[in-house]
């Protein structure tokens, strides 16, 4: 797979900064296949979107830098969504987790919440952080990290919703905003 192709040259290359690039790639494509893979094995163009989410938290968890114990808390549910929403989703989810799981959270003792809310004509995903919050002049629209302009792409033209971070010391939140 590209994937295993991807891991393959990531083992290869000797610069840490390659390496993770690389990396990251491979979860990014790994969270778009799960979808194609779900697509795959149902009758429809719809995606049960839960599930997806609990291979999304487990493959975040495995592939996760830190070392120390971190508690995924999850409410709420989603439930079936059309596969040109559960895409662009999937990785807007994956990319804020890994934010979290990579630069917010403490070493131990962490806790991530994931919260889905489906409404009549919108979705809401919230995910907060119990870490250390961003910095005090961080600004998502001009943020030059990757994962970040990808979720602010994916979920402006993709999902034409909002994305709004809040942070304080006692961690981070995004509040993520779509119609259906």
């Amino acid at each position: 797979t590209v994937s295993a192709l991807l891991r393959l040259q990531a083992r290869r290359i000797e610069d840490p900064g390659a390496a993770s690039a690389l990396n990251e790639a491979v979860r990014r494509i790994a969270s778009i296949a799960l979808v194609h893979e779900t697509l795959s094995s149902s009758s429809d163009n719809d995606v049960a979107f839960d599930t997806v989410l609990t291979t999304l938290i487990t493959h975040a968890l495995e592939l996760s830098p830190r070392m120390g114990e971190i508690t995924i808390m999850r409410e709420g549910e989603l439930g079936l969504l059309e596969s040109r929403l559960a895409t662009p989703l999937s990785l807007v989810v994956t990319e804020l987790m890994h934010n979290a799981l990579e630069h917010g959270l403490a070493e131990q003792g962490s806790t991530l919440s994931i919260k889905l809310a489906r409404y009549s004509n919108e979705c809401v995903v919230t995910i907060i952080d119990d870490g250390v919050g961003l910095p005090d002049a961080f600004d998502v629209s001009t943020s030059s990290n990757l994962g970040l302009q990808i979720v602010r792409t994916l979920t402006e033209n993709e999902l034409k919703g909002t994305l709004t971070l809040t942070s304080t010391d006692l961690g981070t939140t995004a509040v993520l905003r779509f119609p259906l």
